[in-house]
């Protein structure tokens, strides 16, 4: 069960983040590496895991036994002993051998996601699992601060010892794979428009969507059902769900005006190079034949057409010059990398027209 809550909150936790994921790692390297997106979400789950393992089942009400603090942070050392008296046999079958294994290899992920994800070596990971092994036994400790009268589970000072040992262990291990400083280039370095960075901005584009409305409706729905009760919410349910996904084509909107580009777009360094005047009116446009257009006919439950548009766009993403997609194409506008370097176009003989950003 717990594992089945790990994953369950973890892929919600994903859908959430996957966006600033994507924005940060092109603002920070430049570029966005499939690899290191992998790692990410590998981390998501794995704190969801470390979260799920450490604390629960918690307890059913108040039907729970209280248990003491193990101050002696070699105790695993006297257990393993103790046992080994007691029963013989193989090491490997001693139960404190177990449970000190499991608890170095439950913070070997930390120790390697500190150097492959972060680029810190042996000191940081010594930090980092010093520090999340303890707010785990002190949330153990305090009975999760305080929600339960007592601890339900046992703070073990040689839990600190042997989860710091598991994280150093785990930045050791990264070096067999992870180059020191190698990353993914320069952020200011120019990269090609290619049909992957299309298809990622064009997901972007739909996750804000989504992400946008969805999180406004349940924040406007909750403060509905506190303050007017549960008949109220399902009166206006329907109501609230159509103005937060208008909401969140606006700020589409708002984006494509400004600069010709999309949240999308802006999260993974695209800009486009206008081509055609009067700029408003091609920015109009290229909202309608690209996400803005979808988003209106999906919430018009017009699935035809919006799959429809869905398809070509999927399409133009591969077949247009240089990867421009539908919408830009439809607009006359070039994609091009916001590092890279632009000289203005003109339209006709007329005054040149600059770049948007």
């Amino acid at each position: 069960m717990p594992g089945v809550i790990a994953v369950l909150f973890g892929s919600m936790a994903l859908i959430v983040v996957f966006v600033p994921l994507v924005a940060l790692s092109y603002r920070r390297r430049g570029g966005f590496s499939a690899l290191r997106m992998i790692g990410w979400v590998a981390l998501l789950f794995y704190v969801m895991g470390l979260w799920a393992y450490t604390l629960l089942p918690m307890p059913d009400g108040d039907d729970f036994r209280c248990v003491g603090v193990v101050l002696n942070p070699l105790e695993d050392v006297v257990d393993i002993a103790r046992l080994q008296a007691e029963h013989g046999g193989s090491l490997l079958a001693n139960a404190a051998v177990q449970q000190l294994a499991l608890n170095v290899l439950l913070f070997l992920p930390l120790g390697f996601f500190v150097r492959a994800l972060f680029d810190r070596g042996i000191a940081v990971a010594i930090g980092a699992g010093a520090l999340v092994s303890l707010a785990i036994e002190l949330t153990q400790l305090t009975g999760v601060w305080g929600v339960f009268h007592c601890a339900y589970r046992v703070f073990d000072t040689g839990d600190l010892l042997s989860n710091t040992v598991g994280a150093v262990l785990g930045s050791l291990a990264a070096l067999l794979v992870v180059r020191r400083g190698r990353g993914d280039g320069s952020a200011t370095d120019a990269r090609p428009i290619t049909t992957a960075r299309r298809l990622l901005a064009m997901l972007v584009d739909l996750a804000t969507v989504w992400l946008t409305s969805a999180g406004l409706s349940v924040l406007v729905n909750t403060a509905i059902l506190v303050l007017a009760g549960d008949e109220a919410a399902l009166e206006v349910s329907d109501a609230v769900a159509t103005g937060a996904t208008l909401v969140a084509i606006g700020a589409q909107a708002v984006s494509v005006m400004a600069g010709g580009i999309t949240l999308g777009e802006r999260a993974v360094l695209i800009d486009a190079r206008e081509q055609r005047a009067p700029r408003w009116l091609w920015r109009v446009v290229r909202f309608l034949a690209g996400i803005g257009g979808y988003s209106l006919l999906a919430l018009g439950d017009s699935g035809g057409p919006a799959a429809v548009l869905a398809l070509v766009s999927l399409v133009a993403a591969f077949t247009t010059r240089g990867h421009r997609g539908l919408a830009q194409a439809v607009a006359g506008m070039d994609a091009v990398d916001r590092n890279a370097a632009r000289e203005p176009e003109t339209v006709g003989g007329s005054d040149p027209v600059s770049t948007s950003r």
